[in-house]
């Protein structure tokens, strides 16, 4: 009696105390028998009490049941433990991950009678190992843009703490200061200035920690003593809007000085290094009359420089620039003081070039304006390497859409518009139903062409002045600007809806994709973190509905 009731309490525990899924399976006569299956079992399996004394093909598909099969085989076969991991489908239909252990039971003959498997259930470990490895895969890209624009800058940069102590140098730097990196790091910038531009430079660093950055000149010391001439900016490193630090852009003037004072001394040799020179070199008089243009304007721009004589000044910049060339320039002459700016210079194919203008006013001995040494660079690779690195910064890489960053600052404007005029605007909040199940059954890079092709329908649903956005994961936010009414709205969500359930067709895979929507509407005491918990609340109240009506249909 007693060992009746200690074989019930084991068969107890085994069915209703263990979380792992526990399987005793039989060898009978060369076939394996399901003989026993907990309730953990039952419950994340297909499987039920009707499968005891059913073999593998019996109760499961052909493909699992033979994958199963082989796996007790090979424990049979050894008579040792095996452990391996596999995948299966829960009675929700998604795909989850498993670790299993199967373990070869012997009678007194030594022969295997019975094999037990206990699952664990390891899907969530999964998901975090890869979810880790796409934040750190994210993490290096965001590493390398910004690392590449640091180590390959053809200006010299290094980085200063708020005390101005330098924390770091890039190899044109390290070569600038002829220091190793071991003997910038700790030292102050000033150190590294003449005695005559430290103040200078002290007060244009304080200006910078106040959000005001110029341009200003400095002698700088090299270590063999040279001295240099320096166009120097301080820029702010923020982390999370928190000034941290300063990078220092120091541009070397020597070859600029140095085509300056030849021309001062003889307007020939000033002629030879200019005709020779790849960049544009140009003199205009206190009249606005061209006094000189190289040669190199053919190479850049298409023009001989006989093309622009007559012609008005700076006739063939952008019309959009000319008003702030004409203000920086006339600040360039009245302050005394080098000026650079970009501009879009006309090319005589037809198309723009964006280039890199630095202007010298040029006095006499009277101290009196005489004329303007303009030195015009084609910068236009640059410009498009750092147009791509905004457009990574406020887009994302996968769909193209904007990005989360985008998208706020975005709607705080929207907000502040409402509250100062009124101006109405709705907010939808998507996902996609199920999403984890395809990345499962058919790998990331379908999981990645669903969320490309999702963004696509998304943006053909809205008017173009609406804004469509992914806000990561299979997580989509749209911002409809001048809807007043829950109808409108809800007008637009149907037609996303019907957008989806056209047929999908990725790499000969047809799947069948729909989405959950909420959408809120701000009122006189909305922030943007509550309209984005509304939005959020609500496209799971939807998506609770749907399981329970899923539940209803299959009762």
């Amino acid at each position: 009696m007693i060992q009746d009731a200690a074989k019930l309490s084991i068969e107890k525990a085994l069915m209703d105390g263990i979380q792992e899924m526990v399987f005793i399976v039989r060898l009978d006569d060369g076939k394996m028998i399901y003989e026993f299956v907990n309730q953990s079992a039952m419950k994340k399996t297909e499987l039920d009490q009707s499968a005891i004394g059913k073999t593998f093909y019996e109760v499961q598909s052909y493909e699992l049941a033979d994958r199963v099969h082989s796996q007790y085989l090979k424990v049979l076969e050894s008579g040792c433990s095996a452990i391996y991991e596999d995948s299966y489908v829960d009675p929700e239909g998604n795909i989850r991950h498993s670790k299993t252990r199967l373990t070869p039971m012997f009678n007194m003959e030594g022969d295997c009678t019975h094999i037990v498997s206990i699952v664990q259930d390891i899907t969530n470990e999964m998901q975090a190992k890869q979810e880790s490895i796409d934040a750190w895969k994210s993490l290096e890209e965001s590493r390398s843009y910004y690392h590449s624009l640091f180590e390959h800058n053809a200006d010299a940069i290094l980085t200063l703490d708020l005390k101005g102590h330098i924390k770091g140098a890039n190899p044109v730097g390290q070569k600038l200061s002829q220091h190793p990196m071991e003997e910038l790091n700790g030292r102050r910038v000033l150190d590294f200035v003449v005695p005559e531009d430290r103040r200078r430079t002290l007060k244009n660093f304080r200006k910078a920690k106040n959000g005001i950055y110029t341009n200003f000149r400095v002698t700088i010391i090299q270590k063999n003593n040279n001295r240099l001439g320096a166009l120097v900016k301080f820029i702010p490193i923020k982390i999370r809007e928190v000034t941290t630090g300063f990078y220092v852009i120091l541009k070397d003037m020597r070859e600029l000085d140095q085509m300056v004072e030849l021309y001062m001394e003889s307007e020939k040799n000033f002629r030879i290094i200019a005709e020779n020179a790849n960049d544009v070199i140009i003199l205009i008089n206190h009249r606005q009359e061209y006094l000189y243009i190289s040669p190199s304007l053919k190479n850049i721009f298409g023009y001989s420089p006989g093309e622009y004589e007559g012609k008005e000044p700076f006739h063939n910049v952008h019309p959009e620039d000319l008003e702030k060339l004409y203000g920086t320039l006339s600040a360039s002459i009245k302050n005394g003081s080098i000026c650079k700016m970009r501009v879009r210079v006309g090319h005589i194919d037809g198309h723009w070039i964006w280039s890199e203008l630095h202007g010298t006013p040029v006095f006499d001995d009277e101290e009196k304006y005489s004329h303007m040494v303009m030195i015009v660079r084609d910068v236009s690779l640059q410009k498009d390497y750092e147009t791509k690195l905004e457009f990574y910064a406020y887009h994302d890489p996968l769909t193209g859409l904007p990005n989360r960053r985008y998208f706020q600052e975005t709607l705080e404007k929207a907000l502040a518009d409402y509250h100062e005029k009124g101006d109405n605007f709705a907010v939808l909040l998507l996902d996609i139903d199920k999403f984890k199940g395809i990345n499962d059954k058919w790998g990331h890079e379908i999981g990645d062409a669903v969320i490309r092709e999702f963004g696509k329908r998304l943006t053909a649903g809205i008017y173009k002045e609406d804004l469509a956005a992914r806000l990561g994961g299979d997580e989509f936010i749209i911002l409809l600007p001048g809807v007043d009414s829950v109808k409108s709205g809800v007008l637009v969500m149907n037609k996303i809806r019907q957008a989806m359930m056209s047929e999908w067709k990725l790499d000969d895979i047809v799947l069948s994709v729909s989405t959950s929507i909420g959408m809120t509407m701000p009122n006189e005491n909305s922030t943007l973190s509550s309209i984005l918990k509304e939005a959020d609340k609500a496209m799971y109240e939807e998506k609770n509905l749907k399981k329970r009506d899923t539940v209803m249909d299959r009762l």
